[in-house]
């Protein structure tokens, strides 16, 4: 016998009471209860096909990837380096690599496995590449024979992060919905760099979505730190900052809404710099929220060193990307800047006002200001506006305009990583579910009950956004006159690399990135330090737990000795020179390795 509810039972009664008078009531009973389990039975198997067919098309698309990176590797085996050559060519800076292609004393080829080697080296221990790019061979061949003039980046070989486009391959942001829709053409930036004589050579992880710094997807798995194996590289550049951190890259192009190239920056130890949007523009990216225009995604570099930057951002600012991409109208890079030794006066802030750095990030900002004051700079405090209104109010609102629907959308018929589970169940509960929940979360965490209560914003609330921000933006940049500051120094992150998958938790630490999304200041990460014992002990003695964010950072940053800390620069829009060329005179004097 089928079981069925009593409300089905007493529903059938007051809709068809003249067949329970003239048949026996327990009859219909059944054949309602086996209506039920059909439908109930057809449900659970369409899941369990849907499923299937999911696990299917991700498994297929990991078997494509994973063979071709064990193509590589066999064909390294006998066309590859000795082990001396390849470390030598390995231990170049950029700027000597670049010096010995150049001059012809290094060949593209050799150049390239050198690189291939150890990206699939440390693929093997982190699994930060996605896959290797096949026709990067050919390219090196072709610049070995040529005999004209040489680009800036002739043989220089980059890694990309998946988020860019590629011709002749899947841009998926980790979403099945993507898989098997490969691009009929590169991304401007890759245009670009390819007519510089760059190589781009292999593709590199992003968390799925990448609206998160976390570093997973059920497509490519999960990126690792390779300063500690159970820290997370930071994201959405996941891949570019573990590879170019382990010695895999030497230059790679990643992208930055909300601080996706400079936290793996912070956490893996690297250099990297979010140009002001409309420097470089935002074509060629992965598309999703892109017709939102208040808080931008900007591409940018991430290398072993500020040079290495500024000969990236050199060799893109050149008219050959307005080609390109026409809306980007070109302002070539200021070498003059650069390299100018004219004093400047800097701002700095250890804490922004809404969560606290611990020490080993107190101690790395204090140690920049060191190093600026010997270079001549005046370094004076500063004190940056609002930022908690900055990210509750305006960054939150901007980047999840649409209360999450276009993310979503993808994410109703994919396998759902972890790093996304929670913000996809919070942004599917109805508003008026939402508002009750978030009065009770706000007796936890205030902020949490601000993000909770996040919709799709209305035409007129748009535009109120829209002025909140120009506002805002003025509000800072008349602080920043006020006090005549030509650069920013500050914190990247309020803690080192935390722990996988946890970046959930830690939502709070990216305050000190945001802050320059939201302004579209170029802002740029380099290495200062490494968490030490002492700070370790300084940590327990004096960090406080006053809210649920600083309980959670101090308890993410135990264990964290040994692990790289950075400082972050930023300047007015379009001055990415002189961003570059503050870290540059912080890199000289506190000479981190």
């Amino acid at each position: 016998m089928f079981w069925i509810p009593d409300d089905v039972t007493r529903w059938v009664k007051m809709q068809l009471p003249w067949f329970i008078d003239e048949w026996d009531s327990l009859f219909w009973q059944k054949v309602a209860g086996f209506a039920t389990s059909v439908c109930l039975g057809w449900y659970i198997f369409h899941r369990v096909v849907r499923n299937k067919k999911l696990h299917d098309r991700i498994q297929q698309k990991q078997n494509e990837v994973r063979k071709s990176c064990q193509d590589l590797v066999e064909r390294l085996r006998t066309e590859g380096l000795t082990v001396p050559h390849r470390e030598r060519i390995l231990s170049l800076s950029l700027a000597e690599l670049q010096a010995q292609l150049q001059s012809g004393q290094l060949k593209c080829m050799e150049v390239l496995r050198a690189y291939q080697s150890k990206a699939m080296e440390m693929n093997e221990k982190l699994n930060c590449v996605v896959e290797p790019l096949m026709e990067a061979e050919e390219q090196a061949a072709k610049l070995d024979r040529q005999r004209s003039k040489k680009g800036p980046l002739h043989g220089v070989p980059i890694s990309i992060k998946e988020a860019f486009y590629v011709k002749g391959y899947d841009c998926t942001a980790g979403m099945q919905h993507f898989i098997h829709k490969p691009l009929d053409h590169d991304a401007p930036y890759i245009q670009v760099l390819k007519s510089q004589g760059a190589i781009p050579f292999v593709r590199t992880n992003i968390p799925q979505t990448m609206m998160t710094f976390d570093s997973s997807n059920p497509i490519y798995g999960e990126t690792l730190n390779p300063h500690d194996l159970s820290r997370s590289p930071g994201g959405s550049s996941s891949g570019e900052g573990a590879l170019i951190a382990s010695g895999g890259s030497c230059l790679g192009l990643g992208s930055d809404i909300g601080g996706s190239i400079r936290i793996p920056s912070h956490m893996c130890g690297v250099c990297g710099l979010k140009p002001t949007v409309e420097r470089l523009g935002s074509s060629g990216m992965f598309p999703l929220g892109s017709g939102q225009t208040l808080v931008q995604v900007a591409a940018g570099p991430m290398a072993k060193d500020v040079d290495s930057l500024m000969m990236c951002m050199k060799a893109l600012l050149v008219p050959a990307l307005s080609n390109a991409w026409p809306l980007v109208q070109i302002v070539p890079f200021d070498t003059e800047i650069y390299e100018s030794r004219k004093s400047l006066r800097i701002g700095y802030f250890k804490s922004n006002g809404f969560l606290e750095p611990v020490p080993a990030v107190e101690r790395g900002v204090d140690m920049a200001v060191v190093a600026l004051k010997k270079r001549g700079h005046t370094v004076v405090k500063f004190e940056p506006p609002r930022v908690r209104y900055m990210f509750n109010d305006l960054f939150t609102k901007a980047v999840f305009g649409d209360g999450g629907a276009e993310a979503n959308s993808y994410l109703d018929n994919d396998v759902l990583d972890p790093s996304c589970r929670l913000s996809y169940y919070v942004l599917k509960i109805p508003y008026l579910v939402k508002l009750p929940l978030s009065l009770l979360v706000q007796l936890i965490d205030a902020d949490a009950a601000e993000t909770i209560k996040l919709k799709q914003e209305t035409v007129p609330q748009w535009f109120k956004l829209a002025e909140d921000i120009e506002a805002y933006k003025l509000e800072f940049l008349a602080a920043m006159t006020k006090q005549k500051l030509d650069v920013i120094l500050s914190p990247t992150m309020a803690l080192p690399a935390i722990p996988l998958g946890k970046a959930a938790e830690s939502t709070a630490a990216v305050t000190y990135t945001t802050l320059y999304n939201v302004l579209n200041f170029p802002a740029g990460s380099l290495p200062v330090t490494k968490v030490t014992e002492d700070d370790q002990k300084k940590l327990e003695e004096v960090y406080p737990t006053n809210t649920i964010h600083e309980k959670m950072t101090k308890k993410m940053s135990r264990g964290s000795d040994g692990l790289p800390v950075s400082v972050q620069c930023a300047a007015r829009p379009f001055q990415e020179e002189l961003v570059l060329r503050v870290m540059k005179d912080i890199e000289q004097e506190v000479k981190y390795k």
